[in-house]
């Protein structure tokens, strides 16, 4: 019995030794437990500031999950900034040696994404644009107004525009003032194109009137993925030395562009039209059916110089004595390394095959101009 007192007791205490390793081990175990993990808190720019962890962005949302599992989505825009926390933290003032993560202050530190600060928002249309106050010192005047002139037409619609202005002043002996100005805009994309010309020639000898034309053009194009368009044009023309008040002209149909590129174009429109003129001395209305035939011609010659030719037919089809031609054929000489300034020579032919009484079928006009396009 005592050798069997001594075993057992032997036992116990070995069991008794296993429980209190057991139970330190436990303890161990709660304490580090109890050590707060790293954590993340989000200020806010009310003052408000909330400890847990970044997930992620939704929507211009910043997704906060806090220590009870919550998920808060956070507006960026309201967000201050974002620093290293312990979980549990109950100040606001960042503890020494804390990593800050985000700050407005701070420049130094990668940001989280871009827009934990703010969404840029776009400058909003009608609002004069910044022009910035650097400036190269060599930069001359023209410099600068053809950049304020280039950078507020990034706020409106992508337009070509294209001014043509020329003239001829002598004094003296011989009185001589002639003008010639032109305006062209053009919208296009890979499809449709818009185009709107207006512009005229006036001229005086001696204080004698001896030209005096005006005009306004308007031609759509409408294509669908292929080079063939549908066309709708409308043409006016004021010219007081043909004794015509007005004459105007709408037509439609189908083109169709063989070439149809930057520098080069080649485009042809056919279709029916009508044309209605208004002449004086003596008095004349005409109402014409017609058919409209339209071809446009744009070539570089060189590096230097480009052709350009555009002929316009609208023979009467009630009336087959009546035929009208409109032709302008130029020559551009490059001035600038931008291929915005060019000096232009030019020839434009009108010819009405049943003239107002007294008046001649050809009038021909030779111009030389000043050309400025913005592409």
């Amino acid at each position: 019995m005592g050798f069997l007192n001594r075993i057992t007791g032997r036992y116990f205490r070995r069991c008794l030794l296993l429980a209190l390793w057991i139970n330190v081990c436990c303890l161990c175990g709660v304490v580090y437990s109890a050590e707060p993990p790293p954590a993340e808190t989000l200020y806010l720019k009310d003052g408000q500031f909330f400890s847990g962890e970044s997930i992620g962005f939704e929507e211009g949302n910043i997704l906060f999950r806090l220590p009870d599992g919550e998920v808060r989505s956070v507006l960026l825009g309201d967000v201050d900034r974002l620093e290293y926390a312990e979980w549990g933290s109950e100040s606001n003032t960042p503890a020494p040696g804390d990593e800050l993560l985000v700050s407005n202050d701070n420049v130094e530190l990668p940001p989280l994404p871009a827009m934990i600060n703010q969404t840029p928002v776009p400058q909003p249309i009608g609002v004069s644009p910044d022009f910035g106050d650097v400036e190269d010192e060599n930069t001359s005047p023209w410099d600068r107004v053809e950049g304020y002139y280039d950078t507020c037409w990034e706020y409106v619609e992508i337009w070509t525009k294209r001014m043509e202005i020329g003239g001829t002043f002598l004094a003296g002996n011989t009185q001589r003032d002639y003008v010639t100005t032109a305006l062209q805009l053009e919208k296009s994309d890979e499809n449709n194109r818009f185009l709107f010309e207006i512009g005229g020639r006036w001229g005086q000898s001696n204080g004698v009137r001896d030209a005096n034309r005006w005009y306004g053009n308007a031609t759509l194009d409408l294509v669908r993925k292929t080079n063939w368009i549908v066309f709708v044009t409308n043409k006016n023309t004021y010219d007081e030395f043909e004794n015509l008040d007005w004459r105007g002209n709408i037509s439609s149909g189908l083109g169709y562009r063989f070439i149809n590129e930057k520098d080069k174009r080649l485009i042809v429109r056919v279709g029916p039209g009508g044309t209605h003129e208004v002449y004086n001395s003596p008095r004349l209305v005409r109402t014409t059916l017609d058919v409209f035939a339209e071809l446009e011609f744009h070539w570089p010659l060189s590096d230097h110089a480009k052709f350009e030719h555009k002929q316009t037919w609208t023979p009467s089809v009630d009336n087959i004595k009546i035929t009208r031609l409109t032709t302008e054929t130029g020559i551009l000489f490059k001035l600038d390394n931008k291929d915005r300034w060019n000096l232009r020579l030019g020839l434009l032919q009108i010819y009405n095959s049943v003239p107002n009484a007294g008046r001649k079928k050809n009038d021909f006009t030779g111009t030389v101009s000043l050309v400025y396009t913005r592409k």
